[in-house]
């Protein structure tokens, strides 16, 4: 996703809905786009998976763009480069703009990367 752009096929799309079950957060889940577009539930998530790895009071609940791509600068920052994981302004941009697709591409990406890391544990 960081670099091709490319959105997800259905069955991609459930597959990240089912691993988003296994998760609590701190509030509900009704529209990805919308509720994760702040950055803060991804950083709830992978809080969840890495403690030692995400401080969930780095990232602040917010409305406005600039918020919003501050957490997701931060997770960029902090978290996925320790992860080996790179997202592209534009990329960034479509998350907090709610671009339909964008934020479940990411997830995937999150997905796979997660599972790898485990699979080798």
């Amino acid at each position: 996703m960081s670099s091709t752009g490319q959105w997800l096929t259905p069955e991609e799309k459930q597959n990240v809905l089912r691993w988003l079950q296994q998760f609590r957060f701190s509030s509900p889940i009704r529209k990805l786009s919308r509720d994760l577009s702040d950055g803060v539930l991804v950083a709830e998530m992978l809080h969840q998976i890495f403690p030692r790895l995400v401080e969930l009071h780095n990232y602040t609940k917010g409305f406005a763009p600039s918020r919003k791509l501050d957490n997701w600068d931060t997770l960029n920052r902090k978290v996925f480069k320790k992860l080996e994981i790179e997202l592209t302004p534009d990329v960034l941009q479509a998350i907090v703009g709610q671009q339909d697709g964008a934020v479940e591409a990411v997830l995937m990406e999150i997905m796979i990367k997660v599972q790898r890391i485990m699979a080798n544990q």
